[in-house]
């Protein structure tokens, strides 16, 4: 059973196929961080256009050409490797840093700008992640291209776990499953690939469940939110008007589990819809408990924000741009109007 068909659209069918990432400028990527840069401290916050060269790669490039251990490097999230996508690292800084820095040569990256801060940067330290995707040889009505999205900018998407996550062939769930039997001893940037993997799937299984259900960006009993542009989540006193209200507005998403240890913060319906899942699989669901990580949630819906598309009707080309929060993938928007070959 492939992806697609496992993880139904919330839509509909999509409307054609497209050639996405035929060069890597189809697919740009630019980051925008949830903090400012002070410009003074230790750490020297680096930005980088990058062409088809992965986050991790680049971190251990810079590693060994600027004589930075591995664990003073940071970053706010993982960028797909195929295209052109811009984010920032931070290093601590060293005397002899910025000596180095003017030598720094790694193929297809291009050193943007250069800015002190006080601290590390961490992970999902994002305000958003701006994407601007060229679809070629995509044919479709223009009319229903409009009115889907539309409806996408309104209702917004399912706020699935990319594909890629899983690996080929959905190698990292097989990794996690013979490391969760002792089967594999990987390395802790392995591990934390598997763990992310299993706990992905099982997300992405109740959300699933949820979209078949048209209760994805609706409220069911038992359902906890996660505020709009926030980390923080509530559970609901009781589904009246105003939870109605905020979820048509965007204020507030229905949220998922991200397994691990501790008591399951759904409640009601939603806890045995999440927990009938879970059971279906059980390796997964102890091995996550017994990596220690604990409970979690995850929003089921995410709202593209400034999104516009051009048509190129002589071309059959279609040039879309929006605005994503940390964690969520472009994947997740394209694959309601289009498939993606």
């Amino acid at each position: 059973m492939n992806f697609d068909h496992l993880f139904s659209t919330a839509h509909g069918e999509p409307l054609a196929s497209a050639k996405l990432k035929a060069t890597p400028q189809d697919f740009v990527v630019e980051e925008t961080l949830s903090f400012p840069l002070s410009g003074e401290g230790e750490h020297l916050y680096l930005y980088l256009r990058k062409t088809n060269a992965n986050t991790d790669w680049v971190s251990r490039q810079l590693s060994r050409q600027l004589g930075v251990p591995q664990r003073d490097i940071g970053y706010a999230g993982l960028k797909d490797r195929h295209g052109v996508t811009a984010q920032w690292f931070s290093l601590l800084r060293r005397h002899d840093t910025e000596a180095r820095l003017e030598k720094l040569q790694i193929e297809g990256v291009e050193l943007c700008d250069v800015i002190r801060h006080t601290r590390k940067l961490r992970k999902g330290a994002i305000k958003h992640n701006h994407f601007s995707i060229c679809l070629r040889d995509l044919d479709a009505e223009p009319a229903r291209l409009q009115q889907r999205l539309q409806t996408i900018v309104q209702a917004g998407v399912p706020n699935y776990f990319d594909e890629q996550r899983f690996g080929r062939q959905r190698g990292n769930l097989e990794a996690a499953t013979a490391m969760f039997a002792r089967q594999l001893k990987p390395s802790r940037f392995q591990r934390g690939i598997y763990l992310s993997a299993a706990r992905s799937w099982l997300f992405n299984l109740i959300l699933a469940e949820r979209v078949l259900q048209q209760r994805w960006h609706r409220a069911m009993a038992g359902d906890v939110f996660w505020l709009n542009g926030t980390r923080r989540f509530f559970v609901a006193d009781a589904l009246d008007a105003s939870i109605t209200q905020r979820l048509q507005e965007g204020d507030i998403h229905p949220t998922g589990a991200l397994w691990g240890a501790g008591e399951l913060q759904s409640r009601q319906d939603v806890a045995k819809l999440e927990q009938a899942i879970i059971e279906n699989w059980p390796v997964l669901r102890q091995g996550l408990i017994d990596a220690r990580l604990t409970q979690d949630r995850r929003p089921l819906r995410v709202l593209p924000q400034a999104m516009t598309h051009s048509y190129d009707h002589a071309q059959h080309c279609l040039q879309v741009s929006f605005n994503l929060p940390a964690g969520a993938y472009a994947t997740a928007v394209l694959r309601e109007f289009v498939v993606a070959e």
